[in-house]
């Protein structure tokens, strides 16, 4: 059950008690078995902390900036370091407080001293004349702010910090920068929130924003290493943006099968941004993949990207993922996640030969045929399935064979329609059987 919920709950026993609708041994047991979390902080307060710390940093930046022409060298200084030194007594009193300091306290005080280190940072770069660009202004700030994640169990920070190294990567794809300043060191950046993660400390999890933000800036920081790799070698240019998308592909298969504990799998889908939109991508990557032209530039990414270390350490991943989903039952994504390694099937078997193209196309809408029917299928057999979705899958594959097929105008309208009809009149049908009571067993 979802914090809010419980938060409900035990807002909701008292009333319930009192009008005789639960006894009080069982309100006692339902707060016994659904606990309240109040070490993470609600929305509403995380919002308003963070709004009022950054009111309060970009009030005490603006004061300060007012004389700031009228201040000896010293005196700038003083400033540079007098806010940051005080938000660190302010951390240190929320530490002292332990748990029994509200998550909204803590979210506060983490906030402050992150703006403070940026503030002294630029400042201190302002007063001797530093010079220096912004995205290593930006660096230096996130690198520094990262142990308040650890230390006051921050989401703010984390998500401030999270979004930031996805910025600084995405700015890093120029050609020609050394490996050390590249998206390339992505992957150590964000093993630096690794102490953040479900499991420290143990009663903590992941925010539901927290997840979402995590995976954006993880799609966007290690799609940006695959694009720095893929321009990096002179010799692979030509075939530049067929390299990086396969290799997006092959990133879109880790999210959705990145490892889950049971808890986590028994999750509804909504609470997996991974999995939410690593399924968007390779269904869009699976469709275009059914066009012949498409996936003949696909093989060549594939077969370019094969001479990058960067591309077989994401098949090393991938394929210790594959294996732990696996043990895990994980079919469904096993099955989805499978459409971005069907080049190396085709390339294995070809070996570069004509017609490779539409192997590939044939393989594809085979392969999301047969998701799309199986989705269906399993519904009808009692078994958790998403069975709009294998009909969304069959009716997209339909009309993308129309509409690259030679038939006229009229036929393939009419196709259309059907199809529309069909669509509709399942998605009728389906309704109606989920509103159907199911009646017990005699």
């Amino acid at each position: 059950m979802k914090n809010s919920h419980q938060r409900w709950l035990h807002e909701q026993l008292p009333q319930w008690e009192r009008e005789g609708i639960v006894t009080t041994e069982t309100a006692q047991k339902l707060r016994e078995r659904h606990v309240l979390d109040d070490s993470q902080p609600a929305l509403a307060q995380m919002v308003m902390g963070s709004l009022g710390a950054l009111l309060i940093g970009a009030g005490l930046i603006a004061v300060i900036g007012y004389n700031w022409d009228d201040f000896s060298r010293p005196v700038r200084l003083l400033f540079a370091f007098l806010p940051l030194l005080l938000t660190q007594l302010f951390s240190l009193r929320v530490l002292m407080g332990g748990d029994s300091t509200a998550a909204w306290v803590r979210e506060v005080a983490a906030l402050l001293q992150a703006l403070a280190t940026g503030a002294c940072i630029a400042l201190v770069s302002q007063i001797y004349n530093l010079g220096g660009e912004w995205p290593d202004f930006l660096f230096w700030w996130f690198l520094l702010s990262l142990p308040l994640t650890w230390v006051l169990r921050s989401h703010a920070v984390a998500m401030f910090y999270l979004i930031t190294i996805a910025i600084w990567s995405v700015h890093q794809v120029e050609r020609g920068k050394p490996w050390q300043d590249s998206p390339l060191i992505y992957p150590l950046l964000l093993l630096g929130l690794l102490p953040f993660w479900p499991g420290w400390p143990p009663k903590l999890s992941l925010s539901i924003s927290v997840r979402w933000v995590m995976t954006l800036s993880a799609i966007l920081g290690l799609c940006s290493a695959a694009f720095f790799v893929s321009a990096r070698d002179g010799s692979n240019y030509s075939y530049h943006d067929e390299t990086f998308v396969w290799l997006w592909s092959l990133i879109a298969a880790v999210l959705v099968l990145f490892p889950l504990n049971q808890a986590g799998i028994s999750e509804s889908t909504g609470r997996k941004p991974q999995v939410v939109l690593g399924t968007l991508w390779l269904l869009g990557y699976g469709m275009a993949g059914t066009f012949h032209d498409v996936s003949d530039d696909i093989l060549q990414g594939a077969s370019y990207a094969l001479k990058l270390p960067w591309c077989w350490g994401l098949l090393i991943v991938l394929a210790a993922f594959t294996l732990l989903a696996v043990k895990q039952h994980r079919w469904a994504l096993l099955a989805l996640a499978s459409v971005a390694i069907l080049p190396l099937i085709v390339g294995l078997f070809t070996q570069g030969q004509g017609g490779s193209g539409h192997l590939l196309a044939g393989l594809v809408t085979l392969h999301l045929s047969v998701i799309g029917i199986t989705l269906i299928v399993l519904e009808f057999l009692g078994k958790t399935s998403a069975p709009r979705l294998g009909a969304f899958l069959i009716s997209a594959l339909i009309i993308a064979r129309m509409a690259d097929s030679h038939l006229s105008l009229l036929a393939k309208g009419l196709t259309f329609i059907a199809v529309g009809v069909a669509f509709l009149a399942f998605n009728f049908f389906m309704g109606r059987r989920h509103r159907q009571p199911t009646l017990p067993n005699s």
